[in-house]
């Protein structure tokens, strides 16, 4: 019993689980009840034609490794479709192996099994089973005819088609003689060899056609690899497109943003231009009510140090980019000009003595009192408007900010700001004077 347990039943079966199930089921049904193994055996035949890119070709003309390749993958289909035959022995609660060899003839490959694994018990389709007939006492294929003839007497076949029992390897040798009679072992051999004499027959007119296809493999690989570059350059240009759409779309808002912006100033430009329009006509009106010479230039030091006063407190208010504007529309100003040159036009001679001082420089020389600096008492070079709205000497009243002192030099009242505005017509009249009067107060 122990014996008959360990006994293996070889059962050759296709690839295709459809043509073989008939002849598992009968192996099944026949030994079930004795308890042998049964072992789901396939001989693989390799493919000579290979497929690459959608073109076969044969296995000689291409790359070892390729060839390896694809080999294994073939293997790894066979194992899985050979697995519903395992299934289907399991579902009978049968003892299962799965056994698959590689070979290029079938019935080498069955035989090399046989003797390998020392197989006594061989079940074997005899034909497909559309070929099934009830007349059938032989088998039709010429796998399993081969098979018949050259397996050894220890091993015994069962030929079954359409799970049913054709007949054995016994029988076969007792019908022999009558197949020998009606088919002498010449044309026998004549009927084997010439499957394969066509078989090398179109071998050969394929491998005509194999330099061809693969130099129009090379012409696809080259196409391909100039789409796939083709197509990599118009993804990149599609990128960039994009990048630049935005891009512009981004500079367009900058341009939207910075035309408003600009109207807003050009709309504050045209208010301060009315302010300075507003202030030069009531700097005409103040004039007009002075009678004095001492006074007048006086007056128009103060509406001039009015005017930029009111300039700067535009300035603050329209932010930077409004005091370039407004400063550029300044120095293009006509009343700055009409100003300096109002007051460079003024007879200084006919200031009172009382306004004037002598020049420790030049005694016959007459220094109007406003070019004196109230703290270092000479005149000045660089003169500026503090917070108090006296003009100083820069270095004078910078020093005297600097020196911690927070109020007035002049009225001690707090200053309420550090700031320094240049008080330009006042220089370019100090300067105008002392041209006029041929010397320098540097």
């Amino acid at each position: 019993m122990a014996a008959a347990a360990e006994e293996k039943v070889l059962v050759a079966l296709p690839a295709n689980t459809k043509a073989g199930r008939s002849t598992l089921s009968w192996a099944l049904g026949h030994f079930r009840d004795t308890g042998a193994t049964v072992v789901v055996a396939h001989v693989h035949v390799p493919p000579q034609m290979i497929p690459v890119m959608g073109v076969k070709f044969h296995a000689s003309k291409l790359n070892p490794e390729q060839v390896s390749l694809f080999r294994m993958a073939e293997h790894g289909k066979v194992n899985k479709l050979l697995d519903s035959y395992v299934n289907q022995c399991l579902r009978m609660k049968m003892k299962c192996e799965k056994l698959v060899i590689e070979n290029e003839n079938v019935v080498a490959g069955l035989l090399e099994l046989i003797n390998l694994h020392g197989i006594t018990k061989l079940v074997i389709s005899a034909a497909p089973d559309r070929n099934y007939s009830r007349k059938m006492d032989k088998p039709t294929s010429r796998t399993a005819t081969e098979i018949m003839q050259r397996a050894g007497p220890s091993c015994k076949i069962w030929f079954v088609c359409k799970e049913q029992l054709i007949c054995t390897s016994a029988k076969e040798v007792e019908t022999a003689p009558v197949h020998t009679s009606f088919i002498p072992d010449i044309g026998h051999n004549v009927l084997q060899l010439s499957p394969h004499q066509e078989q090398d027959d179109n071998s050969e007119l394929e491998l005509g056609f194999y330099d061809e296809i693969k130099e129009a493999c090379k012409a696809a690989e080259n196409l391909m690899k100039r789409a796939l570059t083709e197509s990599s350059r118009r993804q990149k240009a599609d990128e960039e497109l994009v990048s630049s759409l935005q891009k512009a779309k981004e500079y367009e808002e900058l341009y939207l943003e910075e035309v408003e912006r600009r109207k807003e100033l050009e709309e504050a430009l045209l208010k301060a231009s009315k302010e300075i329009a507003k202030l030069k006509q009531e700097r005409d009106l103040a004039k007009n009510h002075h009678n004095t010479i001492m006074e007048e230039p006086q007056e128009e030091i103060t509406d001039n140090l009015n005017l930029q006063q009111r300039i700067v407190d535009m300035k603050g208010d329209l932010g930077s980019s409004g005091q370039v504007i407004l400063q550029e529309y300044l120095d293009h100003d006509n009343c700055v000009r009409e100003l300096k040159e109002l007051l460079s036009q003024r007879k200084l001679t006919a200031f009172s003595p009382s306004s004037v001082m002598q020049s420790p420089f030049d005694e016959d020389c007459c220094i109007p009192s406003y070019f004196i600096c109230p703290i270092v008492q000479e005149v000045m070079r660089e003169p500026c408007i503090a917070a108090d709205g006296f003009t100083y000497e820069t270095d004078a009243i910078r020093g005297w900010i600097d020196g911690g002192h927070k109020v007035s030099p002049i009225t001690g009242q707090p200053l309420q700001h550090q700031e320094l505005i240049p008080n330009l017509s006042l220089r370019s009249v100090i300067q105008d004077h002392a041209r006029r009067k041929r010397y320098s107060f540097s």
